[in-house]
C-alpha cells in the first residue's frame, strides 16, 4: 500500500450544507485519515480549547481520552489527540452511537463547546462519521453539521488512545464506502468479529509508513504496541 497523501485532506470542502433528504444515497468517502498537522496561528473566532478542562477537579481520577477538533480549531491543531480528563467528566453520561455500539466498542462523544461566528468552523466530520446510523448511513441532523471540537472517551473509563480512536472512526468511514456503492447497509460488518479482522489489516497497513517515534500518544506511531496490537487487547469491553 502506497503511503498516504495526507496533501489532500488540505483542500476538503467542510462548509456546511443543508440537511440532506432521507432519500440520498451517501457518497463514497475518503478511506485514509488525514494527518495531524503542526499548530497554525489561533483563530479569534472559536473558544479556547480550555474548554476541556472545566470539568476536571483537582485530584479526581484521570482517564485517557481523545480530542476531536472541529474546522477551527484544526487551524492551530491537530486534528485529533490524546488528552486526559476526569472520571466524572459529563462525556461517561453520554450515550454509545449506534455503530460502534454493534462492533463492541463503548465510544462516546461530548461536544466541547466550540463557538464561532462562522457555523460552517465547527464541521467535525470524524463526530459525523462516529455517530452514522447504520441502516440509512447517515448521522442524526444534531450531527451533521455545527458540532464544534468533542472529546471522545470509552463508557467504561478504560483508556482511549488516538489509534483506537482513528480505528472506530475508519471503519465508520469504510462502512459509509459501501454504503456508496447503493448495495444498502453492509450489515454483514456489523459485529465484533468482522471489526477485529478489518482491525488487524488497518494496524499492518499502518505499521508500513506511519513510523512516528512519540510512543501510544503519538497518532501516527503505529509500532507502539498497546496502540496498535492487531491482538487488541483494547477491545475487551468485559469488566
Amino acid at each position: 500500500m502506497a503511503p498516504i497523501d495526507y496533501s489532500k485532506w488540505d483542500n476538503i470542502d467542510t462548509d456546511s450544507e443543508p440537511e440532506v433528504s432521507s432519500t440520498q444515497v451517501p457518497a463514497p468517502k475518503a478511506t485514509q485519515p488525514p494527518a495531524p498537522t503542526t499548530p497554525r496561528s489561533q483563530s479569534s473566532a472559536s473558544t479556547p480549547m480550555a474548554t476541556l478542562q472545566t470539568h476536571d477537579a483537582p485530584g479526581s481520577a484521570q482517564v485517557q481520552a481523545v480530542i476531536i477538533r472541529c474546522s477551527v480549531d484544526k487551524i492551530r491543531s491537530p486534528p485529533w489527540s490524546a488528552t486526559t480528563i476526569s472520571a466524572d467528566h459529563p462525556v461517561f453520561s453520554q450515550a454509545v452511537p449506534s455503530l460502534p455500539g454493534l462492533i463492541g466498542i463503548p465510544l462516546v462523544v461530548h461536544r466541547v463547546g466550540t463557538r464561532s461566528a462562522n457555523l460552517a468552523d465547527l464541521d467535525n466530520q470524524i463526530a459525523t462519521y462516529l455517530n452514522i446510523d447504520p441502516d440509512s448511513g447517515f448521522a442524526p441532523p444534531a450531527w451533521q453539521s455545527h458540532v464544534g471540537t468533542v472529546v471522545a472517551a470509552r463508557k467504561d473509563k478504560k483508556p482511549l488512545l488516538p489509534h483506537h480512536l482513528e480505528g472506530v472512526w475508519m471503519y465508520c468511514d469504510y462502512i459509509l464506502d459501501l454504503f456508496g456503492e447503493g448495495e444498502g447497509a453492509p450489515t454483514r460488518l456489523y459485529s465484533r468479529q468482522a471489526f477485529e479482522k478489518w482491525w488487524g489489516d488497518y494496524c499492518e497497513e499502518q505499521k508500513q509508513f506511519r513510523t512516528g517515534d512519540g510512543g501510544e500518544k503519538d497518532p501516527d506511531d503505529w509500532r507502539a504496541d498497546r496502540a496498535t496490537n492487531k491482538e487488541p487487547g483494547w477491545l475487551n469491553i468485559d469488566q
